[in-house]
């Protein structure tokens, strides 16, 4: 009986325990669910429907989207709600979720400060907030979340300083504040209570100060980025104990001095970006001992001297020098780094010396090779056709000679080529450019630069065999002959076409309107004979068209008015005739009109004054007739206006004075007569001003812009008097 007692007590005990519990996670649970239904309430947008139909009071917490519990105490450890396009704030409850380990909401658009409630979750291991709207300064009770691991705020709007305390959560493993405003030095002592960080990212900051020369302390530092800020001062060359580091950018700053020798300390670093500093002296020989580096990237400096043959002992997958004042020729070994992959880059230095004979047998998997700008010399082997993989050729602006090698022809993946601005030619034994018939086996190629060589040919037929990704050619000032080819109109993609200051003849070719997509035309400075041809008027997206210097004869065709995209229309030196078609005028996007030295005659029409936003006319050394119209007050963009040279009559408007921003006015050798306006003495702007050869009289504005010009610029008129 006794026994029977004492195991009915043992039960109503276990009973009572069961619902106690039960009773208590269900009010825990209840907390949980009212904090998560807070944060519901808080979102303005969610435009999958994602938390809308997800998370209801029919299903337990447990289930919702986002969300998982704990096995043990069935309460909210995890919340995902990452990428779900949600737009709101966070609500204080959220802070009583107090076995939150894990908190993502990344990728969304909350916004707001974050509630200090949050303190309350000193469980939290992960708190990702990357890519919001976020403002305010960071929290300074971050601190309390003492076993924070990852703490990713990267991508929002906060700003103001990084509170000191933040750095000493010992806890933490990953910092990421990049992306942000934030501002302030960083503190010396940052590195003195962290010695798990593995990661830290405070790039595109407005950060400043001296990078602290304790970083050492953080030596499980294994990726650091301080690129996109304004941090100044030379690097500290304790940086350089980071043994474990494997990343460094530094990019995009304000840093000085030399690069220390001792950063061949950094044995486990595979990427390193010093991009676009202001650090000077000699490139480190010591590089050589990073064995493991893949990426070196010390563009845009100051640096001076050679470049070290040891950085040639490197298994080297990117290597940018570009932009600094390196001299010297380029050593053998460079050339001899075969794991260089997506770019080698030399742009704009002063390295000499020749390419050697087997470039392309020693870099097969290169994509990008950039040595424009320099003062190299020789020929362009003909083993470069071995860098199979090329994508890009940047050989411009050097001193290269002998032919153009038909062998890059087989570099079936080339989409740029840049060969502009040296002293290349094409095989003497043809009068054709023959070497482009060999690149139209180039099939992805998109841009061919040529110009300022002494190509000294003619177009081959073939040049209609260019694949229609080609879209930009040029070619200018290479003593090119002979007529534009038909098949140019093959080019249907082609976007710019620079064939301006060679020695084309012929027609423009009627098959030139198929280039539906071109935005720029320059034919400037050539022989080319024939009519404007209105097969132009079909280029609907053309923006510029430079034609002048050339033998064109008759009208502007009155078509051109209707290419509305035009900004820039250069017509001048040719043997244009008849009247500017009133369409012209209807061209409200122009900025530059140049029409000079032709035969062009009539009247100015008052509808000139809808060039509204010009800001250079030249119609001089015309037969222009009749008086300045008195709208050329509306060109108030204007800065050049020329009429120099025709037989216009009548008096100087006084509405001049509204061109506000007028730079250059000439009115020379024309009939004008009357005085010149004392209202143009407001054009504070004003630095050229002719108006010789007329018949002017009367006395000469004086003040303003008048005080500085001469007598150059009043001379030979009817009556004029007074100073200059």
């Amino acid at each position: 009986m006794e026994k029977t007692r004492f195991l009915f007590s043992i039960a109503v005990l276990v009973v009572h325990y069961h619902m106690t519990c039960t009773a208590k996670t269900l009010i825990n649970i209840t907390t949980d669910q009212s904090a998560l239904f807070a944060l519901k309430a808080n979102i303005k947008s969610d435009p999958h429907d994602i938390l809308a139909k997800n998370w209801s009071a029919a299903t337990s917490v447990c289930d919702w989207a986002g969300v998982k519990c704990g096995a043990r105490h069935q309460r909210v450890r995890a919340l995902n709600i990452s990428n779900m396009a949600l737009q709101g704030t966070i609500p204080p409850h959220l802070g009583n979720l107090s076995f939150l380990v894990s908190l993502d909401i990344s990728g969304n658009r909350f916004s707001g400060h974050l509630p200090k409630e949050l303190v309350n979750l000193r469980r939290l291991k992960l708190m990702n907030l990357k890519s919001n709207n976020f403002n305010g300064g960071l929290p300074s009770w971050l601190i309390a979340l003492s076993q924070l691991e990852h703490l990713l705020l990267a991508n929002n709007g906060f700003t103001g300083s990084i509170p000191s305390t933040i750095f000493n959560i010992s806890s933490l493993q990953n910092i990421d504040f990049s992306m942000n405003s934030l501002s302030g030095n960083l503190p010396m002592d940052m590195c003195n209570h962290l010695p798990k960080l593995e990661r830290l990212n405070l790039s595109f900051s407005e950060l400043n100060g001296q990078i602290p020369s304790t970083m050492h302390k953080c030596s499980g530092l294994q990726f650091l980025s301080l690129e996109m800020s304004r941090f100044t001062g030379p690097i500290p060359p304790e940086i350089c104990n980071l043994t474990m580091l494997k990343e460094l950018f530094l990019g995009v700053n304000y840093l000085k001095g030399e690069i220390p020798r001792e950063i061949g300390n950094l044995h486990s670093l595979e990427k390193l970006n010093m991009v676009q500093n202001h650090f000077t002296g000699l490139i480190p020989s010591s590089f050589s001992n990073i064995t493991s580096l893949k990426q070196l990237n010390l563009g845009n400096n100051s640096l001076t001297g050679g470049i070290p043959k040891e950085i040639g002992d490197l298994k080297l997958e990117q290597l940018l020098l570009h932009f600094n004042y390196l001299t010297g020729p380029i050593p053998a070994a460079i050339f001899n780094i075969s794991t260089l992959r997506t770019q080698f880059s030399l742009l704009n230095n002063h390295l000499s010396g020749n390419l050697p004979s087997n470039i392309g047998h020693s870099l097969p998997n290169l994509q990008r090779l950039i040595l424009q700008e320099n003062n190299l010399t020789g020929v362009i082997p003909h083993s470069i056709s071995n860098a199979s993989n090329l994508i890009t050729l940047a050989l411009s602006e050097n001193m290269f000679t002998g032919s153009i090698p038909h062998s890059l022809g087989k570099l079936g993946r080339l989409k740029n080529l840049y060969l502009s601005e040296n002293n290349l030619g094409s095989d003497s034994s043809s009068p054709e450019l023959s070497f482009l018939t060999s690149l139209t086996n180039c099939r992805h190629l998109k841009n061919l630069w040529l110009g300022k060589n002494p190509l000294n040919g003619k177009f081959p037929i073939s040049i209609g065999n260019f694949s229609t990704s080609l879209q930009y050619f040029e070619a200018t000032s290479s003593g090119i002959k002979g007529n534009i080819p038909t098949g140019i109109g093959n080019l249907s993609n082609l976007v710019f076409l620079y064939l301006y200051e060679n020695e084309l003849t012929g027609l423009i070719p009627t098959t030139i309107k198929e280039l539906g997509k071109l935005q720029r035309l320059y034919l400037d400075d050539n022989r080319i004979q024939g009519s404007i041809p209105l097969d132009l008027c079909h280029l609907l997206n053309l923006g510029e068209l430079g034609l002048s210097g050339n033998g064109l004869f008759g009208p502007v065709p009155a078509c051109l008015g209707n290419v509305t995209s035009l900004i820039y229309l250069f017509l001048d030196s040719n043997r244009l005739t008849s009247t500017i078609p009133a369409t012209l005028w209807n061209l409200k996007n122009l900025l530059i009109l140049s029409s000079s030295s032709n035969f062009l005659s009539g009247y100015l029409p008052s509808e000139i004054g809808s060039l509204k936003v010009a800001t250079q006319i030249d119609l001089s050394m015309n037969q222009f007739t009749g008086n300045i119209p008195s709208t050329i007050g509306g060109l108030q963009d204007l800065t050049y206006f020329s009429l120099a040279n025709n037989r216009l009559q009548g008096p100087i408007p006084d509405i001049f004075r509204s061109m506000v921003g007028l730079e250059s006015l000439d009115l020379s050798h024309n009939n004008l007569s009357g005085v010149i306006p004392r209202s143009l003495e407001t054009l504070r702007y004003l630095k050229y001003f002719n108006v010789s050869f007329n018949r002017l009289r009367g006395e000469i504005p004086t003040r303003g812009p008048f005080a500085n010009f001469t007598n150059q610029s009043f001379m030979l008129n009817e009556a004029l008097c007074g100073a200059p």
